[in-house]
Formats: structure tokens, sequence, C-alpha cells
């Protein structure tokens, strides 16, 4: 656990709970943001790219983000390789493209994506950091386009005395012609043996990548929980972190067609939960990275995370998904807006 230098702080006090914010330094330097009540504590670092190192629950003590012990948390720099030096884990907002691309219009080409989207190595701007009268503490950032013209805008709020977050996100194009409106979240969890992927009824899978022992082909489709191997297998999707026979060595990038309930979980034994909720009509996919220690970027060992990425298309690569019309589009001078919603059951 950093250690960390407390600048300055606000709370407010109800009869149960105090909810509160901190602005402090990690141990590394970089300006931290901690908000908290009695059963959640965040952590967000604008300087490197607004990503969100933990998310921990106080009754367990679980910090449910993954953390990479071989690359430190840093400054975002243009031009980093990002298996490499930025890799850190945590919670990245991807805009743009998940693998490097660039967009052309009809009468433009923008600049060049790099891996991770154009907001893994932007430094954000905290516009907003406090506890409302109700008790929640709300913190609003922004991040403005590099590889084309946008205003990327991210509240989020920790309900007072709830383990509730709610990420509600606004994306304006600024420029004069039209961009791909391709977003997903980029939490990766800190996963354990034995965890279940929890989604409703048997959706639309489509596997995006498979890295290891080519497990099957690539745009292949399957009916969830269901992967169909190569070799004549099955695998349950919603027990890939079981460690033995065929469930061992996996890393695969995967999209789910999102459920009509909105809701998908991640279950750790019997009590401990985190549950995804959104409009399936904004969020049409959820893209899963399951990496049971078969996949490490780093040149470490390989590990074990679970990537839960709520998006607007099947597709890690924007050039792919605008070949396919797969990825909705915005016009200039509009804005999209939608949100997530966080529920931490311990």
């Amino acid at each position: 656990m950093p250690a960390y230098a407390r600048k300055n702080f606000g709370y407010w006090s109800g009869q149960l709970t105090v909810s509160s914010y901190q602005q402090d330094l990690t141990d590394g330097g970089l300006d931290i943001i901690r908000l908290q009540n009695d059963r959640v504590d965040v952590a967000i670092v604008p300087a490197a790219g607004g990503k969100i190192i933990e998310l921990i629950d106080r009754r367990s003590g679980r910090n449910w983000l993954w953390r990479n012990p071989h690359i430190p948390l840093a400054l975002t720099r243009r031009g980093a390789d990002f298996d490499s030096e930025q890799d850190s884990g945590g919670w990245d907002e991807i805009l743009l493209s998940v693998k490097p691309g660039r967009i052309r219009s009809a009468s433009k080409e923008f600049g060049a994506i790099p891996d991770h989207g154009d907001l893994i190595d932007s430094k954000w701007a905290v516009d907003n950091l406090e506890v409302t009268s109700a008790g929640d503490v709300v913190c609003d950032m922004t991040a403005v386009g590099t590889s084309a013209p946008y205003c990327f805008k991210r509240q989020l709020r920790l309900h007072d005395n709830e383990a509730v977050i709610d990420l509600d996100y606004t994306l304006a194009n600024t420029g004069d012609e039209p961009l791909p409106a391709y977003w997903c979240a980029h939490p990766l969890i800190a996963i354990e043996p034995g965890a279940t992927i929890d989604i409703d009824g048997s959706p639309l899978v489509r596997v995006d990548d498979a890295a290891m022992r080519q497990l099957t082909a690539r745009g292949s489709e399957h009916c969830w929980p269901v992967l169909k191997l190569s070799d004549g297998k099955s695998l349950n999707l919603s027990e890939a972190f079981n460690s033995g026979g065929a469930q061992s060595l996996i890393a695969s990038k995967i999209f789910v067609r999102s459920p009509a309930t909105g809701a998908a979980s991640i279950r750790l034994g019997d009590d401990e939960r985190l549950t995804f909720k959104f409009d399936p009509s904004e969020l049409p996919w959820l893209g899963l990275w399951i990496n049971n220690r078969g996949w490490s970027g780093c040149g470490s060992e390989p590990y074990t995370n679970l990537g839960f990425e709520p998006a607007t298309c099947p597709y890690d690569c924007v050039n792919e998904a605008i070949e396919n019309e797969a990825v909705p589009w915005l016009e200039a001078g509009s804005e999209r807006r939608w949100g997530l919603r966080l529920e931490l059951q311990s």
C-alpha cells in the first residue's frame, strides 16, 4: 500500500457515516484523489490518464482492482509502450480504440490512436471535488482529445452510506467531422481461483482474440457461457478461473451481448460480489478479457486478471468496427451521454 501525504480534506458527517475526500500524494509523487465513506474507498490519479487505482470494499478490505506488481504507476507520456510502461492495472477509460488505429472520415484523416486509446496518456483536469449536502462524494473530471477533437467528461459519485458508485460520462464532438463513439470501460479486476462471472440468459458471444492455445477461431460466435474449443471440447466461460484441466492457461478477449437486465457481476465465494449495471441500449456489449495465467506483456511470468468492460461495440480495433458498421457515430457539434452503476456486496 503506498504512503500518502495529505494536502487537504473535506467531509460530511451523518448519523451513521462520514463521507469525505482527500487530495494526497502517492509514494511516487503523483497527485491522488481519495473518495470514501464507511463502506467504500476509491482512489483516482488524474495525471495517469484519470486512472482509478483502488476500489476497496472497506467491510472486507478487498481492493477489486488489480495492480501490476511489475509496472509502477507513472505519469502519462505520449508514445510510451503500453505493455511495458503503462499496463500498471487499475481502471482506465478507453476512447476511440483499444488497439492502435487511425480514423478516416470522407474528407479528413485524424491523428494516430495509441495502444489502449486516446485517454490512456492524457492528463485529466479536476473540475469539481465536493461532498454534497446529501452526503455524496463527487469528483468531476475532464480530458480533451489528442488524436481527434473532443471533450470527455466523467463524474464519479460515491453515494452516502451505501456501497454504490455512479459513473456518468459525456463525450462531445468539438470538431467539424463525425467521430466514432467508440468507448469501453477498462477495469482490470483482481480475480481469484473459483471466481464466477454472472451474466443472465444465453446472450451471443463473439471471440475477438484468442492468444493462447488457439482456443477457437477469431470472430467465431457462441452462446454464453459455452465456448466451443477448436479441439472439440467446451469451456464454461462463467467459470473460466477454475484452475484445472482445459480451463488453465487462458488469455482471450471476447464480447458478450449485453443482457436485457443490464446487469453483470463478478462473484467471489458466497458473500462478495461486484455488480455492473448499465443501459444495454447505450452499451450493447460487455467485453471480457479473461487472463488465467495465460499472458503477460511486460516479460514477467503470466498472471491472472479479468477485464470487465461495458462497451459501445464488439471490436478492440476501431478500424474493424468501422469496416463492419458496428460502431455508432457522433456528429460534429453533438454529444453522447451514458452511465454505469457499481454495487459492492460483502
